[in-house]
């Protein structure tokens, strides 16, 4: 069901390796998600999306972009579809603005979310939905939460205040799991999504399996360490920045040291490097969030 990847480096990178060099590269996971793939990236402060509906894996293009693109930050999508038929349109990454957003799940029972998530989204931005996926549609959502509580919905302004934008966010997918068991939809959401304005990024794990990297060396028993699911690089150094955030829905090569989002949290980037952490959704539910 789709697989995300996000990047974002202090200094101007390829993802050449992550894309299509390392041994379990973005590229060879497409195997398995054929339906349309996305580069989104960024040139200074301007947002641009690269994308397709064939399959990543067969597509020279993929290869060409990942070879020749340099950027400080990337979002890149392969999908398998669920929601929404193969369909340019339908791909991923979406854009507004400054914002790229990739979604890796589905909203089950969409159609009886639908006009409930439509209410939330303010009616001069409903025409800009152009495809049929729940994905687009929750891009929008997220978006119009963000601009509910006065950030820029366009992120052309700095975010600043990336710890309240990143609890305005995780209170927004909070939502979507209270409307659908409200609305006894056949099975819970899953809302794993990578966001970006270029500078800061959120990470959310909800019902899939998401890592992240901030290093490529870490202490001496990080392979046998018997806790499951930690969080020793943030515990470690709370307030140091970081170099680098990268975000995927597989580990993707053995470089990186990777650790697992545990279920219903949020992992975020500010602007300055800094690693920020939500917990547990707050309506978090055994049987909504299962492994």
């Amino acid at each position: 069901m789709c697989r995300l990847f996000g990047f974002r480096s202090s200094v101007e990178s390829s993802a050449h390796r992550s894309l299509v060099a390392a041994e379990n590269a973005m590229v060879n996971q497409a195997a398995d998600n054929p339906h349309g793939w996305g580069i989104g990236y960024f040139v200074g402060r301007d947002a641009y999306i690269l994308k397709s509906d064939d399959a990543a894996h067969t597509s020279e293009r993929f290869r060409l972009a990942s070879s020749r693109l340099r950027s400080q930050t990337f979002v890149v999508h392969v999908r398998r579809a669920t929601v929404g038929g193969t369909d340019y349109l339908n791909s991923h990454p979406f854009r507004f603005g400054r914002w790229v957003f990739a979604h890796n799940g589905t909203v089950f029972d969409f159609e009886r979310l639908h006009e409930w998530m439509m209410s939330h989204i303010p009616e001069r931005r409903r025409a800009l939905i152009l495809g049929t996926t729940d994905s687009e549609h929750t891009f929008h959502y997220l978006l119009s939460a963000l601009e509910a509580e006065g950030f820029d919905a366009y992120g052309h302004q700095p975010l600043v205040e990336v710890d309240r934008a990143a609890q305005v966010l995780h209170a927004a997918v909070d939502r979507i799991y209270e409307k659908a068991l409200e609305v006894q939809a056949s099975d819970h959401p899953i809302v794993n999504f990578i966001l970006t304005d270029g500078e800061a990024m959120f990470a959310q794990r909800a019902g899939k399996e998401l890592y992240f990297a901030t290093q490529k060396h870490s202490c001496s028993d990080f392979g046998t360490c018997a806790e499951p699911n930690k969080f020793c690089m943030l515990a470690a150094r709370p307030e140091a920045p970081v170099n680098h955030l990268i975000v995927s829905s597989e580990r993707i090569g053995d470089e990186d040291r990777w650790e697992a989002i545990e279920q219903g949290h949020m992992v975020y980037l500010s602007r300055d490097f800094r690693i920020g952490h939500l917990g547990k959704l707050p309506s978090y539910r055994a049987s909504l969030l299962a492994e």
